[in-house]
């Protein structure tokens, strides 16, 4: 038995080197020892060293060509060894987007010939993606290799560049798909070889879309979005379910408040991100929203908007020591009236008020001619800005990051007590803003990565570029729903964002 074991490794790998480009050691030693697997080299040795004969006797013919010639019994055979078959032992699939041991198989040499040992090494391609990539030969002897053409087993979109020696196109189809090249290294005789190109599915199509329940105590619509446009000051808001939500069919834990009063001029803007480890997170977000929304619209709107609206307007030092303190009280209210109404809702429910976990951003904000005030709020992660003129941000606070990844600081008690509360309070008067802009974490990371990144004006710059678009009075709400739904790897969280400009 010892003495056959070469033969019988010899006569696997062949069986198998048409469709595997390569396999371990400890894959070649669990095929070679299973039964079946031997009864197989047994009954079909001949034939397959026939065909072995007839290979090394052609000139340069595809390794695919040569199986085909094989009868239909052994043809069976072979295939029940390839890639993701239903063989049991025998079947060795290879996962998607892995990247075999070798680019390719051995070579076919014309009859006499003596055989370089090649490789042609290139990247994976990913489909619906513009595709282009220098074939590199490794010639094992130091030859230069110069292909002359490539055969594909399939139409993918891909195609081969003699002039550059590139593969370039874009695929369009996901899988691992044989391509067979023609090469040379004296110019004189030519070989093919079997390989492998992975083509990996567009991550994009890996999401699942699902319903959450439509019974659910806290349903909440997948999008929302709003636009008011009065007396020359437009506020746009949306907030969509992001790809996480959807994969696995729960709920947008993000909310929004917006509001303008027509009569004094002033502005309510908010957005909340709900705990995405709270399960009533996304009650929690609409709660803080509205409840701290309407309060801030009811004061503004009275004698305590009026005083502080001609402070503004006067904007000297001494009206300026006055409206620091009037807006620590208004956010400082606000905060506690909702982080009230979010306790009344879980003793109601009987639910933990932790359940109910979320963030609060945001402005009261008033025009005065071409210059705009602004007085910000930020607890949580997320973003505040006002922008302009191009090249040009203020940042209106700073995030809270926590130690890890995806850590920050939610509404509560504590945090009102807090000594620093009113640290978390930016108030300022500046030229030639064109936006007011907050975001959640949604839409702040992917742009800016880091809290250094917030401070980037090229980085203000590119997401104001791509918004601008979307902000038409009688479209904005719709367009920005619709871009808020971007890719970007890595980050799928919902997402929202509010503008006024």
């Amino acid at each position: 038995m010892t003495e056959k074991r070469p033969n019988a490794r010899s006569l696997l790998s062949t069986a198998l080197s048409h469709r595997i480009p390569a396999l371990s050691e400890l894959e070649l030693s669990q095929l070679e020892n299973n039964q079946d697997i031997q009864q197989i080299i047994q009954q079909f040795s001949l034939s397959l060293n026939e065909k072995v004969e007839r290979l090394n006797a052609a000139a340069a013919v595809p390794v695919e060509q040569a199986m085909s010639e094989l009868p239909d019994a052994e043809t069976q055979v072979i295939d029940d060894l390839s890639v993701g078959s239903d063989a049991g032992l025998a079947a060795i699939p290879l996962k998607p987007g892995q990247i075999p041991a070798q680019s390719s198989a051995p070579a076919v040499a014309p009859k006499g010939a003596s055989m370089p040992n090649v490789n042609f090494n290139f990247a994976n391609a990913r489909v619906n993606t513009a595709y282009r990539s220098k074939i590199e030969p490794v010639s094992h002897t130091g030859e230069a290799v110069l292909i002359h053409a490539i055969a594909f087993s399939h139409d993918i979109g891909i195609t081969f560049d003699p002039q550059t020696q590139e593969l370039f196109g874009t695929p369009t189809a996901d899988g691992d798909y044989r391509l067979f090249i023609t090469w040379t290294t004296d110019g004189k005789t030519s070989y093919t070889t079997d390989a492998l190109i992975i083509v990996n599915p567009d991550p994009r199509s890996l999401w699942k879309i699902i319903e959450p329940p439509a019974d659910d105590k806290y349903f909440k619509a997948n999008t929302d979005s709003r636009v008011i446009n009065e007396n020359g000051v437009t506020i746009a808001a949306a907030s969509r379910r992001g790809r996480s939500h959807e994969h696995v069919g729960s709920f947008r834990d993000d909310d929004f408040f917006i509001a303008h009063d027509a009569d004094n001029g002033w502005t309510i803007t908010i957005v909340a991100d709900g705990a995405g480890s709270a399960p009533n997170s996304r009650k929690g977000s609409e709660i803080a929203s509205k409840t701290a929304g309407d309060y801030l619209s009811t004061q503004m709107k009275g004698e305590q908007g009026l005083k502080l609206k001609a402070l503004v307007q006067d904007w000297q030092p001494e009206s300026q020591k006055l409206v620091g303190p009037l807006f620590s009280e208004l956010y400082r209210n606000a905060a506690k009236l909702a982080v009230n109404a979010i306790e009344n809702e879980a003793i109601l429910m009987g639910q933990a008020t932790k359940s109910y976990a979320t963030t609060l951003l945001a402005t009261v904000s008033i025009r005065c001619g071409d210059e705009l005030f602004a007085a910000a709020f930020w607890m949580g992660d997320g973003a505040i800005a006002a922008y302009g003129p191009v090249g040009k941000v203020r940042l209106l606070g700073t995030p809270d990051s926590g130690e890890y990844a995806g850590q920050t600081r939610f509404l509560d008690n504590d945090a009102i007590n807090d000594s620093g509360f009113n640290s978390r309070i930016m108030i300022g008067k500046w030229a030639d803003i064109s936006h007011l802009i907050l975001m959640t974490d949604g839409v702040s990371d992917p742009y800016f990565e880091t809290d250094n990144g917030l401070l980037s004006a090229e980085r203000w710059d590119k997401l104001v570029n791509e918004i601008l678009p979307c902000l038409q009075p009688d479209e904005a709400a719709e367009k920005l729903t619709d871009w808020l739904s971007f890719f970007s790897p890595g980050n799928h969280d919902d997402r929202t964002i509010a503008i006024s400009w």
